[in-house]
């Protein structure tokens, strides 16, 4: 999948970052946020953004008042969203870097938060068991994680999928608390189907 997210960005394709920031699918997510945040007194205290892209959701983020670091493998997505939160007025501090060996690539615990819009749904087994071991350090105790899934399925080059016994399998130190599905009809039509689903873990 790095090669797909490389190539992607390279000739400035990311439907999965445009079509989110507009309709049903942003809607949705902000009353995900809105919920993560009425359990919290502000300031909220550290967020991690998986798989940061571009930078969208991370400089939100920090609109809302999160202390914000992004993570990407993609040099070039990484570029544009230091461009794009200097552009936005607001401090993000983004990290090249794998999400299977963050410590390795300078991030640093704790954690109060986690978001995953759809990147450890496209990684294989070991991979996600390695980004497991990465946020059971880097995550507080107590700490809240937000995983969008499409469902398992062969779909190439989009992400293989997870379901929630895939999730509960890899997090076990984590339990998932909540789920419902994600409301796609915003999006571009091969991002529409699979059943895409929104995870909420909190971990021990």
């Amino acid at each position: 999948m790095s090669l797909f997210y490389t190539l992607s960005y390279m000739v400035n394709f990311a439907p999965w970052e445009n079509a989110a920031r507009h309709g049903p699918a942003a809607t949705h997510i902000a009353a995900l946020l809105d919920r993560e945040e009425a359990e919290r007194t502000p300031p909220y205290g550290r967020a991690l953004d998986l798989g940061c892209g571009r930078g969208h959701w991370s400089i939100e983020l920090a609109k809302r008042g999160w202390q914000t670091t992004g993570i990407d493998l993609v040099g070039s997505a990484i570029e544009a969203a230091r461009k794009h939160a200097a552009e936005a007025g607001v401090r993000v501090r983004f990290v090249q870097g794998d999400a299977t060996a963050m410590r390795a690539a300078g991030i640093e615990p704790e954690f109060q938060f986690v978001w995953d819009f759809g990147a450890l749904h496209g990684l294989s087994d070991s991979q996600r068991r390695a980004v497991a071991r990465e946020l059971d350090a880097l995550a507080a105790s107590g700490a809240t994680m937000l995983i969008l899934a499409w469902a398992p399925g062969r779909r190439w080059p989009l992400p293989r999928g997870a379901s929630r016994a895939d999730l509960e399998n890899v997090f076990s130190s984590w339990r998932v608390i909540d789920e419902a599905p994600f409301d796609a009809s915003g999006l571009p039509p091969p991002l529409r189907t699979g059943r895409p689903c929104f995870y909420r873990l909190r971990k021990a």
